[in-house]
This record gives C-alpha cells, sequence and structure tokens, in this order.
C-alpha cells in the first residue's frame, strides 16, 4: 500500500529527509517517530502528493508520486498538523462542500456518506453547529472526517492528538483504531503511549534517517533487561553475577536507608531464576528481586541520541 525507497528530500543545501526507505501493508497502522525537525512531516508531505522529492520512489496503492499525484490525493486521505478549515461554515456545510470540490458524486450518494462519516467520527451532536464554537476535540474530529470523507485505503496522519487534553486525545486515538480494519494508517507523532496504545510497529526517524523499522514487540525484545536484586547485607567477596551467562554489566551494591544493599545487573535475557538460585545455595537473604525492560521512552531517546 505505501512503498519508500532511498527517500531524499533537500532544500538547499539542508537535506531534510536522508535516504529513508519503508513499507507499510493493508491493515497496519504505524507510527512515525522523531524529534521535532527529524524529517517527519516533510516525508509525510511527500506521501501525500504535496511535495516533491528530490530523488528516491514512493509509490501510494501502486502509484508513482511523481507521475500521479493528482491520483494519490484522490485515494490517500492526508490530515496535516496545521490543518486549513473554514472556521465560518458549519460542520455540515464543511464537509459538504469538500464532498463537491472532490467531485465525489451525487447528492443521494453525498448524504449516504455523510451520514456515515458524521456517525464514525461522532459527530451527530455538533453537525448544526458553526466550525469556529468547536472545542479542540471536536475539530480534530472535522479534520478526520474531511481526511476520510473519499473512503481512502490509505490515511497519512501528521500529530492528530496534537494540542488535545487526554480525554480528547484519546476519543481520537479510538477512532483512529476503529479505521484500521479497512485503512493502512501511517501516524505521525512525538507521544509515545499514542504509539503503544495504537500502533502496530514503528518507524523512528532522526536528522532525516530512518534509524529503527520495527514491530513494538521486536522493539522491546531487542533490548536489555535490567535486573534489581537486594540482600540483607553486601556480598563478601564482591559479587558472582558478572560471570552468569548473558550479563553486559553490574552495578552496586548501593545502600538503602534500610540498610539492604542493592545490584543492579544489565542482562540479555531474564536472569532471576539463576539470581534466586545462587542466593539459595549460598544462603543469603534476598529481600528483592525484579526485572524490568527499557521503557519505548528510553529506547527512542537511545535511537535519537
Amino acid at each position: 500500500m505505501i512503498e519508500v525507497q532511498n527517500l531524499v528530500k533537500e532544500y538547499g543545501a539542508n537535506r531534510a529527509v536522508d535516504g529513508v526507505s519503508f513499507a507499510i501493508g493493508k491493515g497496519e497502522i504505524v507510527g512515525f517517530l522523531g524529534p521535532n525537525g527529524a524529517g517527519k512531516t516533510t516525508t509525510l508531505r511527500v506521501l501525500a502528493g504535496y511535495l516533491p522529492q528530490t530523488s528516491g520512489t514512493v509509490k501510494i496503492l501502486g502509484l508513482d508520486n511523481l507521475g500521479h499525484a493528482l491520483d494519490i490525493r484522490r485515494q490517500a486521505g492526508y490530515l496535516p498538523e496545521n490543518n486549513p478549515i473554514y472556521e465560518t461554515m458549519e460542520v455540515s456545510e464543511y464537509l459538504g462542500f469538500l464532498w463537491h470540490a472532490r467531485n465525489l458524486g451525487d447528492a443521494s450518494a453525498r448524504d449516504l456518506r455523510l451520514r456515515e462519516v458524521i456517525g464514525s467520527c461522532g459527530l451527530s451532536s455538533v453537525i448544526g453547529k458553526d466550525i469556529v464554537e468547536l472545542s479542540k476535540g471536536y475539530l480534530q474530529r472535522v479534520c478526520v472526517a474531511a481526511a476520510i470523507l473519499h473512503d481512502p485505503a490509505v490515511l497519512l496522519l501528521d500529530e492528530p492528538t496534537g494540542g488535545l487534553d487526554p480525554i480528547q486525545a484519546r476519543e481520537v486515538r479510538e477512532l483512529i483504531v476503529s479505521l484500521k480494519a479497512e485503512k493502512t494508517i501511517l501516524l505521525s507523532t512525538h507521544i509515545l503511549p499514542e504509539v503503544h496504545a495504537i500502533c502496530d510497529r514503528v518507524l523512528i526517524i532522526h536528522k532525516g534517517r530512518l534509524v529503527a523499522d520495527r514491530t513494538l514487540a521486536a522493539l522491546s525484545e531487542s533490548e536489555e533487561y535490567l535486573i534489581t536484586v537486594s540482600f540483607s547485607k553486601a556480598l563478601e567477596n564482591g559479587n558472582r553475577f558478572d560471570s552468569f551467562d548473558g550479563v553486559v554489566a553490574v552495578e552496586g551494591p548501593e545502600k538503602n536507608v534500610l540498610d539492604e544493599y542493592s545490584y543492579r545487573i544489565r542482562a540479555t535475557k531474564d536472569i532471576r531464576a539463576e539470581v534466586f538460585k545462587y542466593a539459595a545455595s549460598h544462603r543469603l537473604s534476598l529481600v528483592e528481586l525484579k526485572a524490568e525492560r527499557k521503557s519505548l521512552e528510553e529506547i527512542f531517546h537511545e535511537l535519537t541520541r
């Protein structure tokens, strides 16, 4: 559905996107992450057919973006970060205007599709209001409705929950997830919990380059475990954890206010069973043993450092 190969976009001497390649299939919701200025918005504009690339190839629904930009705009939905909208129009009037601007069909087809979009986007209670009167959450729903009005197979969403309060953001996320069955969705965001909530896979871009393309599960599995083990007293003659299979490094001991001594073990696998056996065989008074994985935020910061 979306195929990108060696995409480069330059603004004069500035290379905003530098050799980015990825593919997204039908029914996937893929998070597009990166710090501000990393190249996310530029990439989406190229994909949407609103900006030509300097080099590389982009295909949406099998259509090359340079030769078929208008066809891509007809068949893909694009929600810009700052969406221009006619605030003096009523919601129904605005959606009807877009229907006619896109030349999508007659009045009966329009009325049927508007009912579907209004229902799926939860706009029934505000359909007769002027857009200028809407809360930001409802305004963003209208923008999503505009992006899906022509029933596109591909959706390109740039910061769809930016500036929304937590309740509004959750409602918009639920709306996006409800579209997954019939759409391919590329979602640009810098809100990491949002990625966990709705995405199957993540692309991370940094300084114009793609630094990760993995499922969330694979991203987590590729990272280290952090094992914390605490004893009632410090181990004599140091620790032996650094000799365990899979251990990368050991820190400690660190004494806390309860006079307990903690060791932090970085390992490529969960070694809690081995640590427990070691404590039991040496008759050590074990008071804590836990394992953690790096959060998506920690992984993101490491990849974009």
